[in-house]
C-alpha cells in the first residue's frame, strides 16, 4: 500500500503548486517590464545630453569662428521647425582680466527640464 500513495502523489501537480509558479512567473516578467522601461528613459537621456553637448560645443565654434564676440545676451531655438526641441542661451561677459571674455552656453531640452552647460573664454586677438 505505501508504494501506491507515493505514486499517486506525484502523478501531477496541485492547483497549489500552479498557483505559486504562476506568481513567482508574474513578478518576474513585471520586474523585467520595469527594468526595460527604465533603460529606454535613460538611453533616452543620454542620448538628450549627447546631442545638446554636440549643440553647446557647435555655438562655441560658431562665436570661435565669428571672432571677438560683443557682451550680450543671445536666446533662441537650435531648430525653428520644431519649438519643442532644443533651444539654447548663451550669455557673453566681461572678466576681471582684461581683454578676456566668458561666453557661457546653455542647452535646454523638454520645455527646460534638462540642460547642459558649457563654458569658455576668448581673448581678444
Amino acid at each position: 500500500m505505501a508504494i501506491s500513495r507515493r505514486a499517486g502523489s506525484q502523478a501531477g501537480t496541485t492547483l497549489l503548486e500552479v498557483i505559486v509558479a504562476v506568481a513567482i512567473a508574474a513578478i518576474a516578467l513585471a520586474s523585467f517590464v520595469t527594468l526595460v522601461i527604465s533603460s529606454m528613459d535613460m538611453e533616452d537621456h543620454a542620448r538628450k545630453v549627447t546631442e545638446a553637448t554636440l549643440i553647446a560645443d557647435n555655438k562655441l565654434k560658431e562665436v570661435e569662428l565669428a571672432g571677438y564676440p560683443e557682451t550680450g545676451r543671445t536666446e533662441g531655438l537650435v531648430n525653428e521647425q520644431d519649438p519643442s526641441g532644443f533651444s539654447y542661451t548663451m550669455v557673453v561677459t566681461d572678466t576681471v582680466i582684461q581683454g578676456v571674455r566668458q561666453i557661457d552656453v546653455e542647452v535646454l531640452w523638454d520645455n527646460k527640464r534638462g540642460s547642459v552647460q558649457l563654458t569658455t573664454f576668448m581673448a581678444r586677438p
